[in-house]
């Protein structure tokens, strides 16, 4: 649905009123935890979000685009939203799918305001009064605490015990649906997998902020935004990624019956298409801090109220859905 603006905003080139909606805005979901599949000619986009608010709005956008679209609720009280396959999604799964089928930011990503939209749509909000996040995953849920594990039950902690094996075995969902879902069920680790390594929940993308805003409002901030001169942007200081080595053997089980633990890392690719996609925030005149998970992300935060603003102007008016104090304004 086309957004009226405010009246007295100058209207952006790169707003939401530039052009009109079309499918390929679901560059805006795969920017941040949306995922793309395909099948023969058609492709699909699914993507979980945190609230019910962001999956009616979500809904309302992509049925605009003359896609049909199912939501339903998800683990974690989070939303499961994703459209049916559709010959109009074949080239944006072409686009965000390597021949493997995995999901690859492509080159040259340019998110305008239509795209922005739908990701503040998914997963933006507040940090505070002067920063903005655009999440690249769910937010972070606490893991519940059960009351009968103690230090003495063997495994040691009730931290530990949330923090071991991860069995991805897809379960029956409910009320008939399509078992698609897959159930992530935490289970302790039983003697008899002695070769199962402890998974860590820690980011290896070092996080880093851009200290106070107090050049942010200056009145030629848009004037280079490549070399961006100004302290507080974060962007002259890429995040360090740590990446496991790609050509890196698998243990044989049978020769080490106990290899030693470390650390897990993020993905090489996830990291490439999050790095991408932070180049795109730069190129649409909004340089953005790259959060890792161990302090609130995976997630991109938009600091002071210049940047703000500008990216208020790029998404539009807020949905009549979206709670106050949400919406980037």
């Amino acid at each position: 649905m086309p957004v009226t603006p405010a009246r007295g905003r100058q209207l952006s080139l790169f707003g939401v009123e530039a052009r009109p909606p079309a499918p390929i805005d679901l560059e805006g979901l795969l920017a941040g935890a949306g995922q793309v599949g395909r099948m023969g000619g058609t492709g699909r986009v699914s993507i979980v979000v945190d609230d019910a608010w962001r999956c009616a709005v979500l809904r309302t956008e992509l049925e605009g685009r003359g896609l049909v679209v199912t939501c339903e609720p998800a683990e974690e009280e989070r939303w499961a939203l994703r459209t049916a396959y559709s010959a109009a999604l074949a080239p944006l799964a072409a686009r965000w799918l390597d021949e493997d089928g995995l999901k690859l930011c492509p080159p040259g990503l340019a998110l305008d305001g239509r795209r922005l939209r739908l990701w503040v749509a998914a997963a933006g909000d507040y940090d505070g009064p002067r920063a903005y996040l655009l999440r690249l995953a769910p937010r972070p849920r606490p893991a519940p605490v059960d009351p009968d594990i103690s230090e003495d039950s063997g495994y040691g902690t009730a931290e530990a015990f949330f923090e071991s094996e991860v069995d991805l075995t897809p379960q029956s969902p409910p009320n008939g649906s399509n078992g698609e879902a897959l159930h992530m069920i935490k289970r302790p680790r039983r003697d008899d997998r002695p070769n199962v390594r402890k998974r860590k929940s820690e980011s290896k993308i070092t996080a880093f902020d851009p200290g106070p805003d107090e050049f942010a409002d200056a009145e030629d901030f848009f004037g280079d935004v490549a070399t961006d001169e100004w302290p507080d942007s974060g962007v002259g200081d890429l995040p360090t990624v740590v990446l496991d080595p790609v050509t890196e053997p698998r243990p044989d089980p049978a020769a080490a019956p106990d290899p030693p633990e470390r650390e897990a890392g993020i993905d090489r690719q996830v990291a490439d298409n999050w790095i991408a996609v932070g180049d795109a925030l730069l190129a649409v005149g909004l340089p953005a801090v790259l959060v890792a998970a161990e302090s609130g992300g995976p997630a991109y935060r938009i600091v002071g109220p210049r940047r703000i603003t500008r990216l208020a102007e790029l998404v539009g008016e807020p949905p009549a859905e979206a709670p106050a104090g949400v919406w980037p304004g």
